[in-house]
């Protein structure tokens, strides 16, 4: 049984105005052929879990591609297409000296390319072309995936993360592995239902250990135990792309049982539906957030600053919550990260111990703040290098590109200590603290770039959370958003919207 395995993945906010090239992947994550086994070997990734699949259910892996940029703005049609192009070389050599039984494929759900708003139906497309339409390909699914008809239809089956963070990564891969397996076997025949509902989730509500996520969590959970049943995803999409297919969907996979599916997906949608209202987050203003923090007895308390969260395409270099905590007077406070190359070559000019004075952030663009005059001391300088300990994407190498930390001083006495890094990244991590030098739990506040995601580190250490309405492309408030290619109505956009089963 010879299954290849690979992978193109990208969440694309439409909303920003930098575009995601064939650099920004080549510079992520990017491995090809053999370099799937010696890169994500024994890592609780997605590639990880179908290698471990292979393993123990004893298929042969054939390896790819494996192609993943930072969340950011419109994938360009030279990285999309150059891509592609190279997958489906390797899947057409392999089809034609020794054909394939299978494809493994860890996809997101959210691309959107200059080539086609549907990045996955359109790799999808590609690579049905070469290996026909009956050659199974499952595929492994973010839970912030925003599912078009087409892509169901071209994939075999889907499997998505249960999880939000994205804690279940691997598993979720294991599994699409294990059920390849039986399927090539002929063990099983999966039959797909997809429900769209006209339902806009707000990311914050999105957060799987807690209403109302958690609930459906537990309704899914329920019905995957029932006979004939393969598996259920569920995906309340990610609603920074302002394209038609963005909503929350609710797919159903039995085995050769269409009607189950289509009866178990409408009972899962008309649950959701039930609970629309609590899709809508309430963020803690500003100031008020940053008093709040202050003023708590004991620490840490974790500012989230939902406005300019990298994980959903923002600059990573806003503003407008660092210059609170300056004006306020916070102390014992560590901030992750700021993305500014420019004061990070500045700082390492001017070396470990000195005073810089310059303008730190919001040099892309104005949504997220104003350039920040600082005065700040160097305090570390290093190549922003750290592997990922903890729950999410445990054994994963992190690239920040050169770092530096400031120790930038405030108005009214208090002073923050700033990562600052040449690469955007989402604190997903507790080691983007400590391999800077900083221990997050000695801090009375720690500010993360992040909507949900740094839960899963951060949550355990957090003696309190507060999730801040700060300005941004990844602000909790849709409202906000000027959508123009979105499929109305959809709730909370619209108040009045019927459910109607579409499948």
């Amino acid at each position: 049984m010879r299954i290849a395995i690979g992978g193109i993945s990208h969440e694309t906010n439409t909303f920003s105005i930098v575009p995601t090239t064939l650099s920004d992947f080549l510079c992520c994550h990017y491995a090809e052929d053999e370099q799937l086994f010696t890169q994500y070997q024994g890592t609780k990734t997605s590639i990880g879990g179908f290698l471990d699949a292979a393993r123990d259910f004893e298929f042969q892996v054939v390896p790819t591609l494996m192609a993943v940029a930072t969340p950011g703005g419109l994938v360009t049609a030279e990285a999309l297409s150059t891509l592609v192009a190279r997958l489906t070389t390797r899947l057409a050599h392999q089809q034609h000296f020794n054909p394939l039984d299978g494809i493994l494929l860890a996809l997101h759900g959210a691309m959107v390319s200059e080539l086609d708003p549907d990045g996955e139906s359109y790799i999808l497309r590609a690579i049905r072309a070469v290996v026909g339409a009956d050659l199974p390909i499952f595929v492994e699914l973010d839970l912030h995936g925003n599912i078009t008809p087409e892509m169901v239809k071209l994939a075999t089956l889907c499997v998505a993360y249960d999880e939000y963070p994205h804690t279940d990564t691997y598993e979720r891969a294991y599994e699409a592995g294990c059920l390849m397996a039986r399927q090539v076997r002929g063990e099983i025949h999966p039959t797909v239902a997809a429900i769209h509902l006209p339902l806009l989730a707000g990311m914050q509500r999105q957060y799987t250990h807690a209403e109302p996520m958690l609930g459906l969590k537990h309704l899914a959970h329920q019905i995957e135990q029932e006979p004939s049943i393969l598996n259920v995803s569920y995906l309340p999409g990610f609603p920074y792309a302002d394209i038609a297919a963005t909503c929350f969907t609710v797919m159903v996979t039995s085995d050769r049982d269409p009607t189950l599916a289509r009866h178990k997906a409408q009972e899962l949608a008309q649950y959701v539906w039930q609970q629309r209202d609590q899709f809508v987050p309430q963020p803690v203003p500003v100031d008020a957030a940053v008093q709040m923090a202050i003023q708590a007895a004991q620490g840490p308390v974790v500012l989230a600053d939902s406005g300019d969260n990298p994980g959903a395409g923002t600059p990573c270099d806003g503003t407008v919550l660092l210059e609170a905590l300056l004006r306020l007077g916070a102390q014992k406070v560590a901030v992750a990260v700021m993305a500014d190359p420019e004061v990070v070559q500045q700082a390492i000019a001017a070396g470990v111990g000195a005073t810089l004075k310059t303008t730190l952030g919001g040099k892309v663009d104005r949504l997220h703040g104003d350039p920040l005059p600082i005065t700040a001391q160097v305090l570390r300088i290093s190549d922003g290098t750290f592997t990922h300990t903890g729950p999410m994407l445990t054994g994963i190498r992190i690239e920040m590109g050169p770092t530096v930390v400031l120790q930038v001083e405030g108005s009214r006495g208090g002073s923050v200590q700033v990562v600052v890094s040449s690469q955007r990244y989402q604190p997903t991590d507790l080691e983007v603290f400590r391999s800077q030098g900083i221990e997050p739990t000695e801090q009375h506040i720690v500010v993360v770039k992040s909507l949900v995601h740094f839960r899963a580190a951060f949550g355990p250490i957090a003696r309190q959370v507060i999730e801040v309405d700060s300005p941004g492309l990844s602000n909790p408030d849709l409202g906000r958003l000027h959508f123009q290619h979105l499929r109305r109505p959809i709730y909370p956009l619209d108040a009045e919207v019927t459910l109607d089963f579409e499948i």
